[in-house]
């Protein structure tokens, strides 16, 4: 059962980091666009965002059932500071990232507008931090 949760936790971590990188690659493919055009386009292209929050639930749900697994006491001591600070940053994480779905729900109704400027701003700092998680999940869990 262990091996499952791991590869959904896998198959998650793809969907999340992958669901950054996409959305960085998309923004830079626009950059030429004239504003109205392209805040068009990434209101279109912000569906590819639900494969962030799939994988964000299968990272929270895998990673929660592997410490159960494993013993939350041993799963710390193992994994040491780097792990608690990987935990830190999802809680962060996730925050952050409610912010994000939330100003993306309101560019959808305000078809664009100031929120559109937000997301160009935190999406890469979400990439960023991302990637801070895996980082530190490696060094906890090498």
């Amino acid at each position: 059962m262990y091996l499952v949760l791991l590869f959904l936790h896998f198959i998650g971590l793809a969907l999340g980091v992958g669901t950054g990188f996409a959305t960085l690659a998309l923004g830079g493919a626009t950059r030429d666009l004239a504003p109205p055009e392209r805040a068009a386009f990434m209101l279109r292209a912000s569906a590819v965002g639900r494969n962030g929050g799939i994988g964000l639930g299968l990272l929270i749900l895998t990673g929660v059932g592997m410490m159960l697994m494993r013993g939350v006491s041993e799963t710390f001591s193992w994994g040491g500071p780097a792990f608690h600070a990987k935990l830190g940053l999802v809680v962060v994480f996730c925050g952050v990232f409610g912010y994000l779905q939330s100003l993306v729900a309101r560019a959808k109704r305000e078809q664009g507008g100031p929120a559109m400027a937000k997301i160009a701003k935190i999406s890469p700092f979400v990439l960023l931090m991302s990637l801070a998680i895996v980082a530190c999940a490696v060094i906890a869990f090498r």
